[in-house]
């Protein structure tokens, strides 16, 4: 409702700009818009209220109309953003926000950039649509002010089709090590950036996360000659490491059937739908640890119905669960 708000009001000022000689009445946007005359009153306060200059003049030879102008002299800037495109670069700089990497210098300096560009009346529409647009701030990394840094080195290596070196700590080993690969591609996924890159020394294509990897080194050796997609590797299976592919089958139960019937978790999953109001949801995956924590995330609402690894390893985390407790 908010949203539709904003994008009504937005429409209003282009409409009193096109009728700025003959004026627009308040029962012709009421029509226009089809709202109540109180709403259009209570947007065009809502527009004064962010500097836009509107006047109404109530026009006895009209029918005694409320008729809408902007006051003389003024004109609404020329300028070559639309609604979509500030609700676009609101949503974009929120996604931004989300990655930690709103705070590197190269991103802030481009959103001040567009926003300077901006008469202050419409810079004001567009901070308003930035508060009505929350981002997700849970699960953030807190410490990314290099987030911005390692992903520019990293994009400029892909583009220019050199390898990297960096230092890198491994949360499975708990250990550091440090790794020479041939830079693939690099995904957003749960509020962090991964690195697909070959290895030469194990010969295969392993994943990294961003956050983790330190002292980055851009090398003038060429990438190694790799057959990769990266919309394949990592469609190919459940989250965002990848191994072995193997079906899963998963049994929800309500009212978390509801949620998970909703959304897409795989481009090749399966619902089910059964008549006590569970579902069964099948995919495929390549990380049992990933898959694993997935389920646990679910607690009792859901059941590993395959493969039988999966069942063992929650079935195992259930226990040491019960274990922490006692």
């Amino acid at each position: 409702m908010r949203n539709q708000s904003l994008y009504r009001q937005w429409q209003i000022l282009h409409l009193i700009n096109q009728h700025r000689l003959s004026g627009i009445s308040k029962g012709e946007l009421a029509e226009h818009f089809r709202v109540s005359k109180k709403t259009i009153y209570r947007d065009i306060v809502n527009l004064g209220t962010c500097g836009f200059p509107i006047y109404g003049d109530q026009d006895m030879d009209r029918d005694n109309q409320v008729f809408y102008y902007f006051t003389p002299g003024y004109k609404l800037p020329d300028y070559t953003l639309n609604y979509e495109d500030i609700l676009n670069l609101s949503l974009a700089s929120k996604l931004w926000s989300e990655s930690g990497l709103v705070t590197a210098d190269s991103i802030s300096s481009i959103l001040h950039k567009i926003e300077s560009k901006l008469d202050r009346s419409i810079l004001k529409f567009y901070r308003d649509v930035q508060r009505a647009l929350i981002s997700d701030s849970t699960g953030v990394l807190m410490n990314s002010d290099t987030l911005g840094d390692k992903l520019s080195l990293i994009l400029k290596a892909i583009l220019n089709y050199k390898t990297i070196s960096f230092d890198y700590y491994s949360v499975q080993s708990q250990r550091h090590s440090h790794k020479e690969v041939s830079p693939l591609a690099v995904k957003y996924f749960n509020h962090n950036f991964y690195l697909a890159g070959y290895y030469e020394k194990i010969d295969q294509v392993i994943v990294f996360a961003i956050n983790r990897m330190d002292e980055i080194k851009v090398s003038d050796k060429p990438q190694h000659e790799v057959s990769f997609d990266s919309g394949t590797y990592f469609d190919s299976g459940f989250g965002i490491y990848v191994g072995e592919v193997f079906d899963v089958k998963l049994q929800f139960f309500s009212p978390t059937s509801d949620y998970i019937a909703e959304r897409l978790w795989h481009p090749r999953q399966k619902i089910t739908r059964l008549e006590d109001k569970s579902i069964i949801l099948e995919m495929p995956a390549n990380s049992l640890s990933e898959m694993k924590k997935f389920v646990l995330s679910y607690g009792a609402r859901v059941k590993v119905m395959k493969p039988e690894k999966l069942r063992d390893l929650v079935l195992d985390e259930i226990k040491l669960v019960e274990e922490v407790y006692q």
